[in-house]
């Protein structure tokens, strides 16, 4: 990982000028004719017959008889299973259509998706950040890669080294373990092919990110036994708001067929992203020394504004991730699959913080040295799948066993900066007292620090789930069918301060069941109504808050969900009515944040698409969520939930052209609604709308196929807010990016 002042990775423009001269020798083939047709074969058919495994999701295909593309739901202690059997609302994104979008986060991946919200920009410290159903997904549960937990917080991963991104929205404790009601995220990730592949693209993304990717896959040895796939990325560049990127990525997947009933897989992910430069949030407190003075926000600024106030700060993170298993047909009906996974993450940060202290735009600049240096996790997960039938019931069985743990270390800080070592490293720099001052409206401040940190770890946190869980679906007829799951725990966490001594322990052993009830008229359509419960741990309080550094002890909810699926020929429709009961987290008046009272998110979501043309398709989706205080403090009981819209929708459209088959365009609108960013509901942010295009267009050069892509997010450059619990992050303003891929 380089240093402050050091080069940024050993990129060298004389090893990418080969890549670049191809590829720009394939731009020119813009201007030779030709009359390529498309390769997309038909779409197959919906089939949903007893005892087949087949894949559907909403996901929109660049076929143009096609409106869903089979795609397989994994449903963690479900097993794979189609999204029409799935009694929980999903929704997937395959890489054709991340290429398609030239998604780098995933904000922007579900920017269509109704009730889904990004609470952070593509090039900002906190891209990872996604709301779902109003609930921020969580950072070290949330998110999955190929079904084991991956710890976010600080990482984007990489979206060219997976083959599909599957989004499972609602309590998912009994599916996952512990994790957010908000939903799971899983991505999974790119597998050999059965026919070789290799593609290379270059892209660029205002203001001057040029990117390199390769991806190369196959099979080899007798009887093609072994298998291969293999993707590496270089990001480098300056982005709009003047922070500085560069990231490296390599990921490897590997297999073998030891024999007709036996598969061994391997695959291993690294990335390093750095920044240089950047805010990390802007803090806007109830209360405490920064308390922000009055209700009213300042108007949101562009996000080509450069806040970045010292030189010296930067946002570096390093993760890899490394996983085998082995999944043995024992028959035809019964699979058994065992898996393990290791993760790491290592932060090192000297990042900034304003906090904001009125409507005028003035704020205090603070700067945080080292923070949450590391995280490792284990995870364990033996599973075994199969059907059968009991007189005239039929069973699909799930059972298995999950283990996992991680530790997290932190560094001690700068003593100098903060004699009091107790809060595990959250430290800011306060020269003589003050903090440096400055104006959003106003011009980039200019500050000089000259401080250290030593490399003093501590352990702050232990944490270890084991679970046992078994699920039967009951098949009655040709319609009818009914899920029952439960998912038994053995939780500890464990938290400590600098000195070893022990802070706090958290030991529960809750159980989590899941009913649901799913009618089929027809094989395409399905009705269906769900309860689950879930746990989440309660993580740590953030820097925000005069507790900052606290443990907060695990949180419960309930989910209830009513919901509809139908994918048509020339049209695919989903609904959910929902109600999530949930424990609260708010900060009191003395800005201390606690855990206490409950929460109720009450919302209806929808997503259609409908193809009207051969050529055009339509889709739009909406949210209308009511979340508030049901039980809490006096001063905020009733009040509604910070940063959650009440209104969420999008339109969008994809179009081709008979007269032109090999150019496709497309677009988006995307809108949320106001919301407060504090539990007092005294200041609002005010609503949004965001408006993207893009194309593609494809001719063949060689032996292989061409394809050049744009895409101009945030096309009328609006400038506003993205809302978080006390805090505000800057919206994106209106960016170019350019990709071109050759398929050889």
């Amino acid at each position: 990982m380089y240093r402050q002042g050091e080069s940024c990775g050993p990129q060298s423009a004389a090893r990418l000028t080969p890549l670049y001269v191809a590829l720009l020798a394939a731009w020119a083939g813009l201007s030779m004719p030709s009359a390529y047709a498309q390769t997309d074969g038909d779409a197959e058919e919906y089939e949903n017959e007893q005892g087949d495994t087949p894949v559907l999701g909403r996901v929109l295909v660049t076929g143009e008889k096609a409106i869903v593309k089979k795609v397989p739901v994994r449903g963690g202690a479900l097993g794979p299973r189609s999204d029409l059997q799935t009694p929980f609302s999903t929704v997937s994104v395959n890489s054709e259509k991340i290429e398609e979008r030239q998604a780098k986060t995933i904000g922007k991946l579900f920017e269509g998706e109704a009730g889904v919200e990004a609470k952070g920009n593509t090039y900002s410290i906190q891209p990872f950040s996604l709301n779902v159903r109003g609930l921020r997904l969580d950072f070290t549960n949330g998110y999955k890669i190929d079904g084991h937990p991956f710890q976010m917080y600080g990482v984007e991963l990489p979206l060219e080294a997976f083959e599909t991104v599957q989004l499972l929205k609602g309590a998912t404790g009994f599916l996952y373990g512990i994790g957010s009601p908000g939903g799971i995220v899983n991505y999974i990730s790119k597998k050999p092919t059965d026919t070789p592949t290799l593609s290379v693209d270059v892209g660029y993304t205002q203001d001057s990110i040029f990117s390199q990717h390769v991806d190369a896959g196959g099979r080899f040895g007798d009887e093609d036994r072994f298998g291969y796939r293999l993707n590496a990325v270089q990001e480098r560049g300056e982005s709009y708001n003047g922070t500085h990127v560069e990231r490296h990525v390599e990921s490897l997947y590997l297999d073998a067929r030891i024999n007709p009933a036996l598969t061994w897989r391997g695959n291993v992910l690294f990335q390093e992203r750095n920044l240089e430069g950047g805010i990390t949030a802007i803090s806007v407190a109830d209360a405490g020394a920064r308390a922000y003075s009055g209700t009213k926000l300042p108007d949101a600024i562009s996000g080509r504004k450069d806040l970045t106030g010292y030189d010296s700060s930067y946002y570096n993170s390093r993760a890899w991730a490394a996983s085998t298993g082995l999944e043995w047909s024992l028959n035809d009906t019964w699979t058994l699959d065992a898996s393990y996974s290791h993760t790491y993450k290592r932060i090192n940060s000297r990042d900034e913080t304003l906090h904001l202290r009125n409507a005028a735009g003035d704020y205090d600049l603070a700067l945080r040295q080292f923070y949450q240096p590391t995280l490792q996790y284990d995870s364990t997960q033996l599973r075994l799948d199969g059907e059968f039938q009991t007189g005239w019931i039929r069973h699909q069985v799930v059972t298995g066993l999950g283990l996992q743990w991680h530790t997290r270390d932190l560094n001690q800080g700068d003593p100098s900066l903060n004699p009091d070592t107790s809060t595990g490293g959250q430290n800011h720099v306060y020269p003589n007292g003050t903090l440096p001052t400055g104006n959003l409206n106003g011009s980039s401040l200019d500050l000089a620090y000259n401080g250290y940190s030593p490399r003093k770890f501590f352990e702050i946190s232990t944490t270890r789930e084991n679970s046992v869980f078994f699920s039967d679906t009951l098949g009655f007829g040709d319609h009818w069918s009914l899920l029952l799951g439960l998912r038994k725990f053995d939780y500890r966490n464990e938290n400590y301060y600098v000195s070893g001594r022990r802070r706090s322990v958290y030991e529960e052993q809750p159980t989590t069941p899941t009913v649901a009830l799913l009618y089929s008229p027809r094989a395409d359509t399905t009705f269906y109504a769900s309860y689950v419960e879930a746990l989440e741990d309660g993580g740590s309080v953030g820097t925000t808050y005069a507790n900052s550094g606290e443990s907060i002890a695990p949180i419960e909810s309930k989910q209830y969900e009513l919901g509809f699926k139908s994918n048509r020929e020339d049209w695919a429709l989903s609904a959910a009515l929902f109600r999530i009961d949930r424990g609260a987290g708010y900060a009191n008046a003395s800005n201390v944040y606690i855990s206490d009272g409950t929460v109720r998110y009450d919302g209806i979501e929808i997503n259609g698409q409908y193809r009207v043309l051969p050529t055009l398709t339509v889709s739009a989706g909406g949210t209308l969520l009511r979340a508030k205080y049901l039980e809490a403090a006096e001063a905020i009981k009733g009040n509604k939930v910070e940063a959650v819209a009440r209104v969420q929708g999008n339109l969008g459209l994809e179009k081709s052209f008979e007269s032109i088959p090999n150019l496709r365009v497309h677009g988006s609108l995307n809108h949320s609604g106001k919301q407060y960013i504090n539990a007092l509901n005294s200041r609002e942010v005010p609503a949004y709308e965001v408006v993207s295009v893009g194309a593609s267009y494809r001719v063949p050069l060689g032996q292989g196929q061409v394809t050049y892509r744009a895409e101009l997010d945030n096309l009328f450059d609006e400038e506003y807010w993205l809302a978080s619990s006390n805090a505000l992050v800057v919206g994106a303003p209106r960016t170019l990016s350019l990709n071109v891929r050759y398929d050889f």
